[in-house]
């Protein structure tokens, strides 16, 4: 397997994985955390990326819950620390991380949560990959998010979601998102020896104006309207 993930990444990574479970009041998932990285960090071996984690963690709050317990089968009293521990101000000092933004550096809106967590959730009604699991902010190894993917066997579906009242430059920014994230994702796969179809959709909850539905299909991208 090619190792294409440094050892860093996958453990900012997991961290992120934390910082928003927390954030979002989500029950700490080991599936989920996984599904988070790329395919290549599993090299480097969770369990270890985890144990260093604690390790300096734990030098700066020593009340800090057990990381390696996410991964390793946590108790529903081991998930509710974690899901209740401050990993905001953890990463922050303990790790020197910003707090978590989205790309654009501002807080993201109820709005485009709530449209982010419906498409992770109704991967069926988007033509999803019936072996994948949705899961939202998956990182890639040019250090961005996508709002979702659907990573399967033998095809995958990167997703992005803008909310009703998103601009056309909002959405074309959404569009060569998609474009970026299809081709780093096609990248990051063909290092590691697959060979899936991928697939890149933005989700809107409202039609769009003719120049993003041509410029969508001129980059062969899909649109679907909630």
């Amino acid at each position: 397997m090619t190792e294409s993930v440094s050892a860093i990444d996958a453990q900012r990574a997991l961290y992120r994985y934390l910082t928003k479970c927390a954030r979002k009041g989500e029950l700490a998932d080991a599936d989920l955390a996984r599904a988070r990285l790329p395919e290549p960090a599993q090299a480097h071996g969770l369990s270890s990326v985890a144990e260093a984690m604690q390790n300096r963690l734990v030098a700066s709050y020593s009340d800090a819950p057990d990381l390696r317990s996410l991964l390793s089968g946590a108790t529903p009293e081991e998930l509710d620390a974690l899901q209740g521990y401050d990993w905001v101000s953890a990463g922050i000092y303990a790790f020197g991380l910003p707090a978590t933004k989205t790309r654009s550096g501002t807080a993201e809106s109820s709005a485009h949560r709530a449209l982010k967590e419906w498409a992770a959730a109704n991967g069926e009604l988007l033509g999803a990959p019936a072996d994948a699991v949705g899961v939202t902010e998956r990182w890639f190894p040019s250090g961005d998010e996508s709002d979702v993917a659907f990573i399967g066997g033998s095809d995958a579906l990167i997703v992005e979601v803008r909310p009703r009242g998103a601009e056309v430059h909002e959405l074309q920014l959404a569009l060569f998102a998609l474009i970026k994230l299809r081709a780093v994702l096609e990248a990051e796969q063909s290092l590691d020896g697959l060979q899936r179809v991928v697939r890149a959709m933005l989700v809107l909850e409202a039609d769009p104006p003719p120049e993003t539905r041509s410029l969508a299909d001129r980059l062969g991208l899909q649109l679907h309207i909630k």
